[in-house]
């Protein structure tokens, strides 16, 4: 089951998303990036209850039995933020299935129009996101230590 998370969830989305980080994604940084996206990771559940009721944040989890094991958030509705999928429960498509729940969405709020989605992919997820329809803005890139590929999808069948 698909559904938006709020403040009850909160924690448990970024828990998860902090876990599988370190499993799959951190090695392939410096220490100074694994501290930038732990801090970003803490600053997100201080603050992210504001950005979900404001509207700025949105986030999406995958429910199986009752617990939270993929979750997607978007901010300033058009840029994918975050997206993460427990270990577990890799390659049976809930990653693909929290995208196009933010797709619907989107294409319900714009509808008729055209929009780009953005996301700046992390090394590990850059196929995921070619799979998704997405195409590479620039090349790998890094700013504080934190490594990522930007890359956008034009959406025009809405």
């Amino acid at each position: 089951m698909i559904k938006k998370i709020d403040n009850t969830d909160l924690e448990a989305a970024v828990n998860l998303a902090n876990q599988v980080f370190h499993e799959f994604i951190a090695e392939g940084y410096s220490e100074e990036g694994r501290q930038t996206f732990t801090k970003y990771l803490d600053f997100k559940l201080e603050e992210m209850n504001e950005d979900l009721i404001s509207g700025h944040k949105v986030l999406w989890g995958f429910y199986e039995e009752g617990r939270i094991v993929g979750v997607i958030g978007t901010r300033d509705e058009l840029h994918i933020s975050l997206m993460f999928v427990d270990k577990d429960y890799h390659h049976r498509g809930i990653a693909r299935a929290l995208f196009d729940t933010v797709l619907a969405e989107l294409k319900s709020q714009h509808p008729g129009d055209p929009f780009v989605l953005t996301v700046n992919s992390s090394p590990y997820a850059v196929a995921v996101y070619h799979r998704f329809g997405f195409v590479d803005i620039a090349g790998e890139q890094e700013n504080n230590g934190i490594r990522f590929v930007p890359m956008k999808l034009t959406v025009s069948d809405c």
